[in-house]
């Protein structure tokens, strides 16, 4: 997988200024390599759900990122002689929590690619004393 093939996935979900194009490879470039550190040894790296993973995460960053600049920068009342311009604000929290969302199914659909990171405690004995 490469980082184009993750702004390919991510141009699905999201748009972005010219401007932001290095940046959005740069983006994608950089959770590829935070999905890619989960994976098992011998996980195959060309499985198409890893760039999907990828871009599910850099969709939550980039939604995470917008949602912080919007409000400082969001008109929500222009009125300039007999023109009016009032815009409501953007629910961010559902925009989050709905890219939260899809990076963790995401994230649980490349499960047997991952490396086990758990614990568990099996068969503790408990001693009590009175």
């Amino acid at each position: 997988m490469t980082a184009w093939e993750v702004k390919d996935y991510l141009s699905q979900l999201t748009e972005w200024e010219n401007s932001e194009e290095e940046s959005t490879l740069n983006l994608c470039r950089a959770c590829l390599k935070e999905i890619e550190a989960m994976l098992k040894p011998d996980a195959d790296r060309t499985d198409v759900r890893i760039a999907s993973t990828a871009a599910a995460l850099a969709y939550y960053k980039l939604t995470l990122k917008r949602s912080c600049t919007a409000e400082s920068e969001e008109i929500t009342n222009f009125k300039a002689g007999d023109v009016s311009i009032t815009q409501s604000k953007a629910d961010t929290t559902k925009l989050l929590d709905r890219a939260e969302a899809l990076y963790r199914n995401a994230v649980e659909g490349i499960i047997s690619l991952c490396k086990d990171n758990g614990f568990c405690f099996e068969n503790v004995l408990i001693k009590v004393k009175i």
